[in-house]
């Protein structure tokens, strides 16, 4: 696969594409970052941060790993059209660094290292990542054992949570990934039953969370104002109102609430 072909394929920018096309990263250096990436991403990004011009780097970088992982998609025989809806990832992304930053690129470079490692997948509206349950997640009338083999859920941005095309990623990823992983796991501001307060039944986001059996709600992150307002501001009176979840989130944070991340699962072995 070329560049452009991949370009086109996750519809990144015109502006991105023409930042792409420099080519400032020449073959030796990429073999060299990529090891880098590969053996301790942490400590890649670590070097990273420290470089000039990095966001437009990033994406050029990214961009060529995402040609070298599509060669893995074939291996496996993964589809063409699993490949370009989960590489959309770094898209989104771009998008989102111009927001931030005013500049095409990318600042998100653990999450898509995901993607290009393998460990995620997008399939249709949801993202699926294969993990182990870390500790007993407690039902009402079942508890998933830690060990478990689950598919961690992801939502991506962008597009309305509409339920229908939710369920239809779950059949596609229980065909995706087979009968080894019935169990989904979800740990999100979306699933936070706090929301109940602030929107009505008929919502995406809560016909969303009615799918899940709630079993926790942490605090740990105000992840409910990034997602909602775009970042986290000290002065909660200065959060945008342009939506109505907008409206009524703001409302709910300034009389000192937390709306929460709330933690789930599904199970269709047991359903």
């Amino acid at each position: 696969m070329k560049i452009e072909e991949l370009m086109e394929r996750i519809r990144l920018p015109k502006e991105a594409r023409e930042l792409a096309r420099t080519e400032q990263i020449g073959a030796q250096e990429y073999e060299v970052w990529k090891d880098k990436f590969y053996q301790d991403i942490r400590q890649f990004i670590g070097e990273w941060k420290e470089m000039d011009g990095r966001y437009v780097w990033a994406l050029e970088f990214y961009l060529k790993l995402a040609m070298d992982t599509y060669g893995e998609y074939q291996e496996r025989g993964y589809t063409d059209h699993v490949f370009d809806e989960t590489f959309y990832d770094i898209t989104i992304w771009c998008r989102e660094c111009y927001r931030k930053h005013g500049v095409y690129g990318l600042d998100e470079l653990w999450w898509l290292g995901q993607s290009v490692k393998m460990e995620l997948f997008r399939l249709g509206r949801l993202q699926f990542e294969p993990i182990l349950v870390k500790k007993d997640m407690k039902g009402r009338e079942q508890t998933i054992q830690a060990g478990t083999k689950a598919l961690n859920v992801h939502i991506p941005e962008g597009e309305p949570l509409r339920i229908e095309a939710c369920r239809e990623s779950f059949l596609r990823a229980a065909e995706f990934f087979g009968k080894e992983y019935q169990v989904y796991v979800c740990d999100s501001w979306l699933l936070s039953p706090h929301l109940k307060e602030v929107l009505p039944e008929t919502s995406n986001i809560i016909r969303f969370q009615k799918l899940f059996e709630i079993t926790d709600v942490g605090y740990q992150y105000p992840q409910a104002e990034q997602r909602i307002f775009g970042e986290i501001l000290e002065d909660k009176r200065q959060y945008p109102e342009n939506t109505t979840l907008q409206k009524r989130a703001k409302e709910y944070v300034l009389s000192g609430r937390d709306l929460g991340i709330g933690i789930g699962f599904i199970d269709e072995s047991y359903k």
